[in-house]
C-alpha cells in the first residue's frame, strides 16, 4: 500500500477551529440518552451552542434554526427515530450539514433500518462510526458486541465503500483515527490520543459533536472532520498528563477543560502526524 505525507497543515484546521469560536453556531442534536450531557458540555467548550431535543413536533423547526444537526442512534425509541425521519427535509431543502453517528450499527436490525433510511435520503455530509460500525456499514466482516466495536481488518475499503455508495466523508474512529471521502483513493490516517478516552462512555459520541459544531463552519466537510478529530486528539492528549487525572471520571472532566482551552495555533502541533494511504478499491 503506497503512501504520501498528508496535503494538510495546522494552519487550515486552526481556521476552522477559530470560526467556531467565532461565530458560535447552533448545532442540534438527536441524540442518545447516555451520551447527551457530555456532548452538550463539550458543545458549549469548543465555542458552539448545543440544542437537544428528541421531541418530534420541534424536530423540523430546529433543524431549519440550526447551523448544522447530528443525528446519533444510540439510544433509539420510536419518538427520537420520528424526529430524525423529520428532519430529513428540512437538511434537503435548506442544504444543512447532517452528521451521522450509527452507534451500534448491526446490533439490532432496528438499528440498520433506520440508518440505512437516513443514508438512502441522500443528505448526510459526514458519517462517523467505530470501526465495528463502519466495518458492518461498508459491508465487510466486521462486528459490535452490544454498541462496542469489534474491529475489522478492511476497514480502509469499508470507508472507501461508504463514502462513495452515499457521497458522504466517511470516518473511523480508534487507535488511528481515519477519514476517507468518494473523490480520492487515498485515506487520511490520524495517530494519536490515549487508552483513557475510550474508557470513558460517549467518547466516540462527543467526537460527533465536535464534526458537526466544525461543519457549521465550513462546506469543506473533510476538513471539518479532520479539524474535530484533531481537535479530540490533542484534548485527549493533554488530559492524560494533568496531574490530577486518576482515572475515567476525572479524565472526563480534564478533556472537557482542554477542548475549552484549545487554541487555534496548538493545531501546529499535528503538522507531521498526517498520513495519506492508498486505498485499495475492491
Amino acid at each position: 500500500m503506497r503512501q504520501k505525507r498528508a496535503n494538510y497543515k495546522g494552519i487550515y484546521l486552526s481556521e476552522v477551529w477559530e470560526s467556531v469560536r467565532q461565530h458560535r453556531p447552533l448545532v442540534y442534536h438527536i441524540t442518545n440518552m447516555v451520551a447527551a450531557n457530555f456532548q452538550a458540555n463539550v458543545c458549549l467548550a469548543a465555542g458552539a451552542s448545543p440544542l437537544m431535543s428528541l421531541k418530534t413536533e420541534e424536530a423540523p423547526l430546529f433543524a431549519d434554526q440550526a447551523d448544522s444537526i447530528l443525528i446519533n442512534t444510540g439510544t433509539p425509541t420510536t419518538e427520537s427515530c420520528d424526529s430524525m425521519r423529520a428532519v430529513l427535509p428540512v437538511i434537503k431543502k435548506r442544504g444543512k450539514p447532517l452528521v451521522l453517528d450509527p452507534v451500534g450499527y448491526g446490533a439490532s436490525p432496528f438499528r440498520i433500518s433506520i440508518v440505512k433510511e437516513i443514508l438512502e435520503s441522500n443528505v448526510v455530509s459526514v458519517v462517523k462510526g467505530n470501526r465495528g460500525e463502519m466495518s458492518l456499514l461498508g459491508e465487510e466482516k466486521g462486528a459490535v458486541l452490544g454498541v462496542d466495536s469489534l474491529g475489522s481488518d478492511n476497514i480502509e475499503r469499508a470507508l472507501l465503500h461508504i463514502a462513495s455508495s452515499y457521497d458522504v466523508v466517511a470516518v473511523a474512529t480508534g487507535e488511528d483515527d481515519m477519514v476517507v471521502t468518494k473523490s480520492s483513493p487515498f485515506l487520511l490516517s490520524l495517530p494519536g490520543g490515549n487508552s483513557l478516552f475510550p474508557q470513558v462512555t460517549a467518547s466516540g459520541c462527543v467526537v460527533g459533536t465536535l464534526i458537526a459544531a466544525c461543519a457549521a463552519v465550513t462546506a469543506d466537510f473533510e476538513l471539518a472532520a479532520t479539524t474535530a478529530l484533531v481537535a479530540a486528539t490533542l484534548a485527549s492528549e493533554r488530559a492524560s498528563q494533568r496531574g490530577n487525572v486518576e482515572g475515567p471520571a476525572s479524565f472526563q472532566n480534564a478533556f472537557i477543560d482542554e477542548i475549552y482551552h484549545l487554541s487555534p495555533g496548538a493545531f501546529s502541533e499535528y503538522d507531521e502526524r498526517f498520513v495519506c494511504k492508498e486505498v485499495e478499491e475492491r
